[in-house]
């Protein structure tokens, strides 16, 4: 067999590359304003929602849908539907990731308890790696949609029991699974409230946020995603 050349493999000017679908990670405080987030993203959007709220908080929004899951095996027979969906959504967002990696341990962990392999309730190596392994897959199976996809987190915060002063904060999840997440998408924002507006900064300046951009052109945006991703392929 012929070996390639450099012309058998695309090569286009930066200027005529075209724009591509965002992977983002949003995170912040339980009543920020999350979920309501999401109502600012391109429509159609599929919340997949994990925390039962989103009903509420979107409730009368056209051309939102909601998908309602209680265990990872409902997920599982979501992500297998999605190609068969009428409807090409533009964003699909995935409300409550981190509440649902919690869950998603707790669902190994007693399969392996009923299965006779693990004694108690403490995950050990092999639960870790497949809750990892797991994850892994469900992230990789969203960001091969032709959409937007948005992963909302609860915020975590390290505090120096000396002083009291806020030394980091970041999603709150497994750190495997939050660096893989990390790692993939292009945006990692932190959502919080601005003396009654939202903001989410991209850019931390002291390092305290564990924060993402890849396009260098956020810093500190209004909590209004269109107009974030408008911005970055401006």
């Amino acid at each position: 067999m012929a070996e390639k050349t450099l012309l058998e493999i695309p090569v286009k000017k930066a200027t005529e590359l075209a724009n591509r679908k965002l992977r983002i990670l949003i995170y912040g405080e339980p009543g920020v304003g999350k979920t309501t987030l999401l109502s600012t993203l391109p429509r159609p959007c599929l919340v997949i929602d994990f925390e039962a709220g989103a009903d509420l908080r979107l409730r009368g929004e056209d051309d939102i849908y909601i998908a309602e899951i209680e265990s990872g095996e409902d997920l599982k027979k979501l992500l297998n539907q999605l190609p068969k969906f009428p409807i090409v959504f533009k964003s699909i967002a995935f409300d409550g990731f981190s509440v649902f990696v919690d869950r998603l341990l707790k669902e190994i962990v007693e399969k392996r308890k009923k299965a006779g392999k693990l004694k108690g309730d403490s995950p050990g190596f092999y639960e870790w790696g497949q809750l990892s392994a797991q994850a892994r897959g469900i992230i990789l199976s969203l960001f091969k949609t032709n959409a937007h996809v948005v992963f909302t987190a609860l915020a975590k915060t390290k505090i120096d029991r000396e002083t009291g002063e806020v030394l980091n904060i970041y999603p709150d999840m497994p750190k495997s699974i939050r660096k893989t997440l990390r790692a993939m998408v292009d945006l990692e924002g932190y959502l919080y409230d601005d003396g009654g507006e939202r903001h989410i900064v991209f850019q931390s300046k002291k390092g305290i946020a564990e924060v993402k951009d890849r396009s260098g052109r956020l810093s500190k945006e209004p909590a209004n995603l269109s107009v974030i991703i408008e911005k970055v392929f401006k």
